[in-house]
């Protein structure tokens, strides 16, 4: 499967985002909060044309559909204050569709980034997730991220405990 990343795309990226943290919440699963996923909330001058769409051609022809959506940002105060600007990438609000589940589409997702990465002269790439969800804890690190540290993390008016992921390339 061939994949492409657009970053003018905002609207879509909301959509997508809520349509798979709506799929979260039916499922039990909740990891954002459906009422905080505007643009107002995501869109600032750290992620400004930085939140990308993934799109997935079709073996039928038509037109590529939107797989994927992520941030990819190159500095942030809020939860890695002590990185400096232009210095690490950083993965945000990363959610792909059901429909592309199980299909593999986060490698996709880390060539890309990477690619991105190395482009700015930069090595690293960095993320967090919710640390009490053992399943996406083992998912990134089996796509080769380092568990770093631990901490709380308050945003849109919910705390809570973050783990920390670094991979060097």
């Amino acid at each position: 499967m061939k994949f492409s990343f657009r970053n003018d795309q905002p609207e879509l990226a909301i959509d997508i985002l809520r349509e798979v943290g709506q799929w979260l919440v039916d499922n039990e699963q909740e990891l954002w909060e459906l009422d905080t996923l505007t643009l107002d909330n995501l869109v600032d001058s750290f992620t400004r044309d930085k939140l990308y769409v993934m799109y997935a051609d079709r073996e039928d022809g038509l037109a590529p559909e939107p797989a994927a959506v992520f941030i990819l940002q190159w500095e942030d105060p809020l939860f890695w204050p002590d990185t400096p600007a232009h210095t690490s990438g950083f993965i945000h609000k990363l959610a792909i569709r059901r429909q592309f589940g199980g299909q593999n589409l986060f490698a996709a997702i880390l060539d890309f980034c990477r690619a991105e990465c190395l482009r700015n002269g930069i090595h690293t790439l960095q993320l967090e997730t919710d640390a009490i969800r053992p399943k996406l804890v083992a998912y990134y690190q089996q796509y080769g991220f380092q568990p770093t540290y631990q901490r709380q993390i308050h945003e849109f008016g919910q705390t809570f405990l973050c783990q920390f992921f670094v991979m060097t390339f």
